[in-house]
């Protein structure tokens, strides 16, 4: 039995390291997503600039999630485009009218 709580402890130890790194990776990711949305929201760029921002962002995803990248794809795809719809064809639109 003590055997067992050696495996146990060095398994435990051994599994919080992998959730460490998965939380620093998911942290990553929140950070750059995050920045970008920030950047899109802000206005200052065109429909052309603010979609290689979100392709340089889904290539920058698959680095640090590239088994996860069908739910990055699910997840942040359309959060994308509604923001570049709002924010930049939105805003053009706005400007136009005035």
């Amino acid at each position: 039995m003590g055997d067992f709580s050696m495996n146990d402890s060095s398994y435990d130890t051994e599994m919080q390291t992998l959730l460490a790194k998965e939380e620093e990776k998911l942290l990553a990711l929140r950070e750059l997503v995050d920045s970008a949305c920030e950047e899109i929201m802000a206005g200052r760029l065109d429909r052309s600039e603010a979609t290689v921002l979100a392709q340089r962002v889904r290539r920058q995803a698959s680095e640090i999630i590239p088994d996860l990248m069908d739910k990055f794809d699910l997840i942040y795809k359309s959060r994308f485009e509604r923001l570049i719809s709002q924010y930049i064809d939105g805003s053009r639109g706005a400007r136009g009218r005035e």
